[in-house]
């Protein structure tokens, strides 16, 4: 069963999808972390950004994202890729993705957000979500079932939630996706793992047995989407 099954209008939804996939592509150089970068893919990337608004131009910075992308296996996903949850967040704009991933870490982590939030912690939750950081706290504080985090802390070398910052609880999301399947090497989702430095391991204690219970929520934080995020491919 996916997001799209028994909806009409399919091929739009997939075509919006793809759309703003592509678009992420595109600006892959405004978000790529830098590690990435070869020494040629450096001069692409200096090339690229001599856009002048001809078709020249167009063309050259299509060529050097293409080298880079494919350059690091990612060729653009089959069209069936795009029906998913996955392909829900992978056709966010970047910027969503991120904080949707961030939202996806602390959906696993709403047993420690009950003793966690405060004012100054508010803060840095408005920081990580955006404007909708409120909404998102209540959901998250009224679900039932939190995974138990004590082993996973432990044992697992979970760190606590001060000790994280806004890349890293992101690369917490993006490790559970992983871990759920998500992220394979044609999967669109696949993309964002380039804005993290290369050789970054996914958390161990992603991997724990105590933590599989969780790793299937990642449906659930995709359908309320819509509500939390203006960015909805």
């Amino acid at each position: 069963m996916t997001d799209l099954d028994g909806n009409g209008g399919i091929a739009d939804v997939l075509a919006q999808r793809v759309r703003q996939y592509a678009a992420n592509r595109l600006a892959l150089f405004e978000w790529i972390h830098e590690d990435w970068l070869r020494g040629d893919w450096r001069a692409a990337l200096r090339e690229a950004a001599k856009q002048d608004g001809s078709e020249q131009a167009r063309q050259r910075h299509l060529r050097a994202v293409d080298t880079c992308l494919r350059g690091f296996g990612l060729a653009p996903p089959p069209l069936d890729a795009f029906r998913g949850d996955e392909g829900v967040l992978a056709a966010l704009p970047m910027d969503g993705l991120l904080r949707a991933l961030r939202l996806r870490a602390l959906h696993f982590r709403r047993a420690e957000l009950r003793y966690w939030i405060d004012r100054g912690s508010r803060a840095r939750l408005s920081a990580w979500l955006g404007s909708e950081a409120s909404g998102v706290l209540r959901w998250l504080m009224n679900m039932p079932h939190p995974p138990q985090l004590d082993r996973l802390m432990r044992v697992a070398g979970m760190p606590p939630l001060d000790e994280l910052d806004d890349e890293a609880l992101a690369w917490e999301g993006f490790s559970l996706c992983l871990r759920a399947g998500w992220c394979g090497p044609r999967a669109p989702l696949s993309l964002a793992r380039l804005a993290w430095r290369p050789g970054l391991a996914p958390p161990d204690w992603t991997d724990d047995a105590g933590a599989a219970a969780g790793i299937s929520d990642g449906v659930a934080v995709v359908r309320r989407l819509p509500e939390f995020f203006e960015e909805r491919a």
